[in-house]
């Protein structure tokens, strides 16, 4: 719809709801000016001029025309379809004919005029601007409707948010669907920015394996990124798989994703922050890449692995590792548990010893350990009572 931009929305209005809303608002405006329609409709039809100086002219007049209609048919005649209009409307035994168009146009111009052509101008010009107003109003209206009817998606009810994700947010920007989002990825250098832009947009024209390792390595780098990298890749493939039915990239993002997977441990020892950043990327990716509606098993494994790592004892000792795991856990966790719920419960003998250890963690680490433990044994739910625990004990 002209004027509607995506980009300036708050929340992830699908394709299928901007489509109803436009058309609601479509046909709620031409219920409010089928009577000018009606009106023009007739002007067109009338072989006689639109002239009180004519004697057989039926209608001369916008008001004129609206009262004879009124008069004659009653109100529910403005409301009539085109078809019956046009045979009601003028009350002759018999409809002028044209054979061909140039015999039309001939024919009109000789008999009635130039004027002929602009018959019905002018409720046609009047009809525009409350026209066009009425459907962006109703439009907006109709959207902003149903926006409070059905809650934008994305917000986990009940799901605990770290108060160390305040402390990071930076540069990078995701808005918009996954199949229609704009980025805004500022903290890339321009060439790597016309790259993943060109990606995004013409993925056949780029090495698509550079842009794997492109996004792999910053995600290495930049928490953030690698919060909402899945995203992008998603947008990517998708895309790849429109124009060429490829998958170039998938293969090498996965392929990339294995290597850093096997050299895990010494990620971790070369950079915690590093390791961090990693698996919450793999995380992330195993949330957005699916075959047949359903999440890959190629990560289930790896990404159990990663998550029996941060419940190690020398793991729950470090706030910033006991704050990825619960936040991945928020994320994944129902997901995980139904592809293999045995190692969600060894994973969860993990978790509750290590809330146990009597000296290592800091109360932050036990509040948040004890939080996954309740969200999980809730069926993936907060309920409010913990919620409110939960929320005020993290905003203390």
């Amino acid at each position: 719809m002209v004027g509607y931009d995506p980009r300036a929305d708050g929340r992830n209005v699908s394709n299928l709801e901007v489509a109803v809303a436009g058309s609601v608002s479509g046909l709620v405006t031409r219920v409010l000016i089928s009577p000018l329609d009606v009106i023009k409709i007739r002007f067109q039809l009338q072989i006689e001029r639109l002239s009180r100086s004519d004697p057989n002219a039926k209608y001369h007049g916008i008001l004129q025309a609206g009262r004879q209609i009124l008069q004659e048919e009653g109100p529910t005649a403005f409301w009539k379809g085109h078809i019956p209009a046009q045979l009601l409307s003028i009350g002759y035994g018999a409809v002028q004919v044209y054979k061909t168009l140039r015999n039309a146009v001939v024919t009109m111009y000789r008999t009635e005029g130039p004027l002929v052509f602009y018959k019905g101008l002018n409720p046609t010009l009047i009809a525009i601007f409350p026209y066009a107003g009425f459907q962006f109003s109703f439009y907006s209206s109709l959207k902003h409707a149903y926006e409070w009817a059905m809650p934008a998606e994305g917000k986990k009810n009940g799901a605990v948010i770290s108060p160390n994700l305040g402390k990071s947010c930076c540069s990078w920007i995701v808005m918009g669907e996954p199949r229609r989002e704009e980025y805004k990825i500022q903290s890339f250098d321009a060439v790597t920015q016309q790259l993943l832009k060109t990606a995004l947009k013409d993925p056949g024209a780029v090495d698509l394996e550079k842009v794997a390792n492109v996004i792999v390595d910053h995600s290495l780098q930049d928490c953030v990124f690698s919060k909402e990298a899945g995203r992008m890749c998603y947008a990517i493939i998708q895309a790849e798989s429109k124009q060429a039915g490829q998958s170039v990239f998938r293969r090498g993002l996965l392929n990339r994703l294995q290597q850093e997977y096997q050299a895990r441990e010494q990620l971790r020892a070369r950079s915690l922050q590093g390791w961090v950043c990693y698996v919450t990327f793999i995380c992330n990716i195993f949330d957005y890449l699916r075959v047949n509606n359903m999440p890959m098993m190629a990560l289930v494994n790896p990404v159990y692995d990663c998550l029996f790592r941060l419940a190690q004892p020398d793991s729950l000792s470090k706030e910033e590792e006991v704050d990825c795991l619960v936040l991945q856990l928020h994320r994944v966790g129902e997901q995980l548990e139904k592809m293999n719920g045995q190692r969600m419960d060894e994973l969860f003998v993990l978790i509750r010893d290590g809330f146990l250890l009597p000296t290592g963690l800091s109360s932050l680490a036990q509040l948040l350990l004890l939080e996954i433990i309740e969200f999980r044994a809730a069926g993936w739910k907060t309920t409010p009572a913990a919620h409110k625990y939960y929320y005020s004990e993290v905003s203390d």
